[in-house]
């Protein structure tokens, strides 16, 4: 076998892998607490992102909303029960997960333009979970 005439295909190959890898997918985990979200990275590059949604509050549901946004993270329109306005001037929901139980996990994937994003609990029961501090802010590159 004459490697020499196999040298053309194998950096073929290689670029092929390099450009796969490239465009594919970033999983960031995200962990949900009692009024914090954490994560395992704060920016990912443009495409399709699996958010790994795991809740580790012992005690309380919580869901996981992707909001793209310029407003700061602490600055979105509420409504007049006390939580974020979905429908709100400035804000685009992407995508979300309801009733994340403690102790569940799941996955959310989304497709994700360059841009700033808010992940946030917005649930509306009397804790008021995004009022006490339960939102991140995330960049897409």
């Amino acid at each position: 076998m004459n490697i020499k005439k196999l040298v053309p295909y194998l950096v073929l190959a290689l670029l092929s892998v390099s450009v796969l890898t490239a465009c594919g997918s970033s999983t960031v985990d995200v962990g949900l607490n009692t009024y914090s979200i954490t994560l395992s990275k704060s920016s990912v590059s443009a495409g399709e992102v699996t958010f790994h949604v795991h809740n580790d509050a012992t005690d309380l549901t919580h869901e996981f909303v992707v909001f793209k946004t310029d407003l700061a993270q602490d600055q979105l329109p509420l409504t007049s029960e006390g939580i974020v306005d979905e429908e709100g001037g400035g804000l685009t929901v992407v995508d979300e997960v309801e009733d994340v139980e403690p102790g569940m996990t799941t996955d959310l994937t989304v497709t994700l333009e360059p841009g700033n994003y808010v992940l946030l609990c917005n649930i509306d029961s009397d804790e008021m979970h995004y009022q006490h501090g339960m939102h991140v802010a995330f960049t897409v590159k």
